[in-house]
């Protein structure tokens, strides 16, 4: 799966539920993101979803009926961020919300029935949702297993390997 495909998935999820919370992100001019963009095309796209991101969850962490209201769409903004560590805030914001195993269950479902992007996120943000052994994180590894074996992609099936 290309990056720009991935990057635009996660922009527009989050362009959505920033539309809903009526939150306009301004991202200043950085020269250092425009050189890093000039070697590195995408960093650009990628910082101005990093502001956004940030821009939500604080939005989110100060508004919990405004989170528990629009649970859905933090939850697809989290089933479209691939990147390592990020997932966390909007994972902390739908465990305070919605409870772990809320959360764990929804993951589990996206690695099950989730197009290739959400399954590789889903995967990225089991981590962020503290999931313990158990019947859940079973089901979780099954899926996931299951998932690896029946994609094509090699970018995805080496992130849904465990």
């Amino acid at each position: 799966m290309e990056q720009h495909v991935r990057l635009d998935a996660q922009e527009a999820a989050l362009d959505a539920l920033l539309a809903v919370l009526d939150v306009t992100v301004e991202v200043p001019g950085d020269e250092r993101v425009a050189r890093l963009e000039a070697r590195a095309s995408g960093f650009a796209q990628y910082h101005r979803i990093g502001h956004k991101r940030q821009a939500a969850y604080r939005r989110l962490a100060a508004d919990r009926e405004a989170a528990h209201r629009l649970y859905p769409l933090v939850l697809d903004a989290l089933l479209a961020d691939d990147d390592a560590s990020s997932p966390r805030w909007l994972a902390q914001v739908l465990v305070s919300v919605g409870g772990r195993r809320r959360l764990q269950e929804e993951l589990a479902a996206a690695v099950a029935d989730g197009d290739p992007l959400r399954q590789v996120c889903a995967v990225g943000a089991w981590r962020w949702a503290e999931a313990v052994d158990g019947p859940l994180a079973e089901r979780f590894l099954t899926a996931r297993r299951e998932a690896a074996e029946r994609c094509t992609d090699p970018w995805v099936r080496v992130r849904l390997a465990d």
